[in-house]
């Protein structure tokens, strides 16, 4: 396998690519783009026994010995038609005149070594593929109608989006349903997220939700209206915020505490 780069791009994606939720990732990334070719490879090769001149010192006179008992070998197979195979008594004299042949030795499994003769390459597959890799601590711009915000990256390259918050200076969503993102530092490169209608009036709603309850003074009823309507909106974790917040904010206030307590349990 044979990689070779083509080029490199840096570009956001996010998580989930369609937000559903009051908050959202967006990760700056670098697009390395390259070719990949696949080859099987053929080998052709062979198995030889490698020469060992001081071989022939035992070799040779083994030799001797089995040519008069290959003869007999044969003569034993021919008399008993076969019974006694055939293969075995050219198997001995094989051995006989390797034996006697002062440039030949044995030819030995043990000792065998394979050796390639050629081999050939042959292409199987070509494709290009991409390998993403995050930008550790990139900022990332957000465009908003007329505002801007800097969103600092972690070390994967991810960061957080609020599109709407219990803190009205962290929310990014101004109405306007194209948010516009970019890498700091990267002036050609831009990527767009067009939110769906229904969703901006899904975020704008759970806007007034929050703010008419800051908006109202402490009261655990109206706590408990505000957590079911955003619930009901599916901004479950921002729902869970805000009742966090509130009753950590107003645990020792006992009115409240009460009717909180008194209206979760109808």
């Amino acid at each position: 396998m044979i990689r070779t780069p083509i080029g490199s791009k840096h570009d956001i994606v996010f998580k989930p690519s369609v937000p559903v939720d009051s908050e959202f990732t967006a990760v700056a990334i670098t697009v390395n783009k390259q070719k990949v070719k696949k080859y099987q490879v053929f080998i052709k090769g062979r198995v030889e026994t490698p020469y060992k001149w001081w071989r022939e010192f035992y070799e040779f006179p083994c030799g001797l010995v089995l040519v008069p008992v290959s003869l007999c070998s044969h003569i034993i197979s021919v008399f008993t038609f076969g019974v006694y195979p055939f293969s075995f008594s050219t198997h001995i004299t094989d051995l006989a005149y390797s034996g006697l042949n002062p440039a030949l030795n044995w030819e030995s499994e043990s000792r065998s070594v394979r050796t390639a003769v050629e081999s050939k390459e042959k292409l199987v597959d070509e494709q290009e593929e991409d390998k993403v890799i995050p930008i550790a601590n990139a900022v990332i711009t957000l465009k908003s109608g007329e505002r801007n915000w800097k969103l600092p990256g972690d070390k994967f390259g991810e960061a957080k989006v609020k599109l709407i918050s219990l803190k009205a200076d962290e929310s990014v969503f101004t109405g306007d349903r194209e948010l516009v993102f970019s890498i700091v530092g990267e002036k050609d490169m831009s990527r767009n997220l067009l939110l769906t209608r229904e969703f901006a009036s899904k975020l704008l709603r759970a806007r007034a939700t929050i703010q008419r309850y800051q908006f109202g003074g402490p009261s655990g009823k109206k706590l408990v209206q505000a957590v079911k309507q955003l619930e009901g909106m599916k901004f479950t974790r921002l729902a869970y915020q805000l009742e966090k917040q509130e009753l950590m904010k107003h645990k020792n206030n006992t009115r409240f505490m009460n009717e909180f307590n008194s209206v979760s349990m109808e």
